[in-house]
Parts: structure tokens; C-alpha cells; sequence
């Protein structure tokens, strides 16, 4: 990771240093990556490392917690509206439901025979 070879294949950015040395030196702090990198002819300080390797932490957590989250708390069945209405978030839920029957005619007749279940 030369600053000579950042003109081979493509042009290495100092964000793009910076992510490499991240990668092949996970252990080291900052500080210790800030003089490697500025041996090799890069001008980048350790608050920047800093930034950069707590926002790539950052984005492998959001995708985990994200999911766990709707995983854990499901969401409450949508309210309908005060007028009697149905909601936009149960109109959506409807259109799901009818794509996983294969159709509105498929949903009708499940509802149908729901109801006649129910009652």
C-alpha cells in the first residue's frame, strides 16, 4: 500500500489508505496507523482514522440491529380510522396478504371463508 502504487489499477483515495491500513491492521489504534500511513507518504491525521473506523463499525451494526429489532417487537396491527375508514398501513398489509394468495379474488374468497369461521 505504497503511495506509488495508488496509480496502478485505480487511484487510491486517503479514505481508501485509510480503509486498507484499517483492514490489514485491525489491532492498531489511530495514533500507530496515522505514522504508518504518514511514512508512506499520506497526510492524514488520527482523528480522521478515528472517524472513519467508527463509521465503518457503525454501518456492520445497523443492518444487525435493525433486523433484531423487528425481529423482537413486532409491529402492532394498524388502527382503523376514526370515520369508520381503514388505514393506509392496513390497505398495505391487505395488498401483501392478496399477493401471497395470488390475487384479490384468491384474498375475497379466503376472507369469505374466514368469516364464515368466525361467525
Amino acid at each position: 500500500m505504497t503511495r506509488d502504487s495508488k496509480t496502478t489499477d485505480r487511484k487510491m483515495t486517503k479514505t481508501g489508505a485509510i480503509i486498507a491500513a484499517l483492514e490489514a491492521h485491525p489491532d492498531k489504534m489511530p495514533k500507530e496507523l496515522e505514522q504508518m500511513l504518514q511514512a508512506e507518504g499520506w497526510d492524514i491525521k488520527a482523528q480522521r482514522i478515528s472517524t472513519i473506523k467508527s463509521k465503518l463499525k457503525s454501518d456492520k451494526k445497523a443492518p444487525k440491529a435493525a433486523s433484531a429489532a423487528s425481529v423482537a417487537a413486532p409491529k402492532k396491527a394498524p388502527a382503523t380510522k376514526a370515520d369508520g375508514g381503514i388505514s393506509f398501513d392496513s390497505l398495505k398489509k391487505a395488498k401483501q396478504m392478496a399477493e401471497q394468495l395470488g390475487g384479490i379474488q384468491q384474498a375475497k374468497a379466503a376472507i369469505s371463508a374466514l368469516a364464515e369461521l368466525v361467525d
